[in-house]
């Protein structure tokens, strides 16, 4: 067995709805902010990811945009609409579907999907707030056996807040 990787990140904070659509709401300034940040710090940890989907949601496109502008990778992001809010087999599916040949997926989408899906995946519960990121560790050959079993160990959490400053 080889083994995969699940970056799971939780969109930056966005904008107060002010009456539009939930899908439409932008990243607020303290997001811009974090999701470069973020970006940064994941390739200081060389957590590269070969592929990048996202929720088609505003505030997770533009964060999944952030963070690939600031690793400096050629990581193409797609969006799925089946990652606007949603529950950990969403996640599991869209890995699934789009993940290989990668080693390494980021999917960047919403709470409480993505902490449900550290649950499912790793059986512990973490709180996700905006941009943190979750990093799972399968014993795994292809995406595709995450059908036959997804039980995978949480090897590192990272939240803005808890970062070196720089």
């Amino acid at each position: 067995m080889s083994c995969r990787t699940l970056i799971l990140m939780r969109h930056a904070k966005a904008a107060s709805g002010g009456g539009m659509p939930d899908h439409d709401r932008p990243l607020a300034p303290r997001g811009l902010e974090a999701g470069p940040r973020m970006g940064r710090w994941l390739a200081d940890q060389h957590e590269l990811p070969g592929i990048v989907l996202s929720s088609t949601a505003v505030r997770a496109r533009t964060t999944a945009e952030l963070v690939v502008d600031a690793l400096g990778t050629q990581a193409a992001v797609h969006t799925s609409e089946s990652l606007y809010l949603p529950d950990p087999q969403d996640i599991l599916d869209a890995v699934v579907m789009q993940g290989e040949p990668h080693t390494r997926v980021l999917v960047v989408c919403h709470n409480p999907g993505v902490s449900e899906a550290i649950t499912a995946f790793t059986g512990r519960y973490e709180s996700m707030p905006t941009a943190a990121i979750a990093v799972i560790d399968f014993d795994i050959g292809t995406w595709s056996d995450l059908l036959v079993s997804a039980e995978g160990s949480l090897r590192s959490m990272w939240r803005v807040k808890s970062l070196p400053e720089g």
